[in-house]
């Protein structure tokens, strides 16, 4: 069995590295005498900096600086034929402990600050359709500007044999689900639309935030290298573009914890996902009959629910190169179910197949295809029913990515969806992704 140095582990958990790739990747030993590359075959763009970078990384210190640029537009259907140029500058500074303070192992910091600029499509395509991920952040629509949206402290610890790890502080949602969720990416490399990535809406109508402060503990699966099970708990209060009040940030918590069941077929690893998550924050009820009419003080809703979901995942390689695991195709399909009140989604289901690598000309090329739904809770249609009528949502999304060379990659995406505005025609949404690692 491959040992991997816990240092290693740390450092790409803690930036939300998929900890498969380590099996793959073996151990890249900051000692290890850095080479001279071309600009065409090294990892980043500018390189190692004379040295520095390699130098920074000896004593504890891994800097990540990635530009992601989009172009998107609705051709067709929607809310708003339009189209926009967007990106997001995202900026990691990873601290390793044993080698910042020559002790502490399993230790590190992780700093994850985000540039958006530009404008995005998400609400011109229908306000529920989120078909950029990579523009979300910070906040999303007319929004400029730098923030820390993530700032963990990760520690390792022996656990009943193996690795459990826990991280406390400032988490951006977006990083802690690519943890949570292996093989999921952040909208810079794979699919763009969140419902191609994950169950989505039911979700996000319990979390409510970008960042939340909090923290999780996770069990390691050594032979899977990825999270076996774990807890997370977090705050209520989004503080994605603030810092916010610590206390404040915890008058109500969200609860989910998650256990996965690993095996082998035909020696390619899958894996079968149950998940559960619960808000202790009340939230007004979305049920036309939970209003009325008092005299003197108009129209109120007294009554209050708390949301939760429940969702699965079943996720399945069934292609390998002969002799690099990292050239693969897998299949992922996955649903999650909610309570028809508070939330305004009840039910969601989608299904992808990935492929990296697939072609031996291409090994750095990623592509896929990606198909969705998400249900309206009928209490929050009937709600809405008397200033607009809302259906279900489905879509569908199929993508390219290019490796133009290590550090620049190229994206074509089209996606077609069908919004929750019954009079909407099918949304065309077609798009070119640009993603420079400097």
């Amino acid at each position: 069995m491959k040992i991997i140095p816990i240092t290693a582990i740390t450092a790409l958990l803690a930036t939300g590295f998929p900890l498969s790739a380590l099996a793959q990747t073996g151990d890249d030993s900051s000692d290890a005498k850095p080479q001279e590359e071309s600009i065409w075959t090294r990892k980043q763009l500018t390189g190692d900096w004379g040295g520095l970078r390699t130098d920074l990384s000896k004593h504890g210190i891994d800097i990540d600086l990635k530009l992601s640029q989009y172009w998107q537009g609705v051709t067709s259907g929607g809310r708003d034929e339009n189209d926009e140029y967007g990106g997001v500058m995202d900026y990691q500074v990873n601290l390793d402990g044993p080698k910042l303070f020559g002790s502490w192992d399993g230790f590190s910091i992780n700093i994850h600050a985000r540039t958006r600029f530009g404008e995005d499509i998400n609400t011109d395509a229908g306000e529920l359709v989120l078909p950029n991920t990579g523009m979300l952040m910070p906040a999303p629509g007319n929004y400029h500007d730098t923030d820390i949206t993530g700032l963990i402290a990760s520690q390792f610890l022996p656990f009943n044999g193996g690795l459990a790890n826990i991280t406390l502080g400032k988490l951006d949602i977006i990083d802690t689900v690519t943890m949570f969720f292996p093989n999921v990416t952040d909208g810079r490399d794979g699919f763009m639309n969140v419902h191609s990535m994950i169950s989505a809406l039911p979700w996000f109508g319990a979390v409510a935030g970008l960042s939340l402060y909090g923290g999780y503990a996770v069990t390691i699966n050594q032979e899977f290298m990825s999270p076996e099970s774990g807890i997370l708990v977090t705050g209520t209060e989004n503080v994605s573009t603030t810092n916010g009040q610590l206390a404040d940030s915890f008058d109500d918590v969200w609860i989910a914890g998650f256990h996965r069941f690993f095996w082998k077929m035909d020696d390619k690893p899958g894996y079968l996902m149950l998940f559960a998550g619960a808000s202790t924050k009340e939230q007004k009820s979305n049920d036309p009959h939970d209003f009325v009419f008092k005299p003197g003080q108009g129209i109120e809703n007294d009554d209050e629910e708390k949301p939760w979901d429940v969702a699965a995942y079943f996720h399945q390689e069934f292609w390998q190169a002969p002799g690099d695991p990292s050239r693969r195709a897998y299949v992922k399909i996955g649903g999650t179910a909610g309570p028809d009140n508070p939330q305004f989604a009840q039910y969601n289901a989608f299904g992808h197949v990935e492929f990296m690598g697939l072609m031996d000309a291409r090994p750095h090329d990623r592509m896929g295809a990606a198909v969705w739904w998400n249900s309206l809770s009928d209490k929050f249609k009937d709600l809405v029913s008397p200033v607009a009528d809302l259906q279900d949502m489905y879509g569908f999304e199929l993508y390219y990515n290019y490796a133009i060379t290590p550090w620049t990659h190229f994206t074509a995406d089209i996606q077609y969806v069908q919004n929750e505005w019954k009079d909407d025609d099918m949304v065309v949404i077609p798009a070119v992704r640009l993603v420079i690692n400097f």
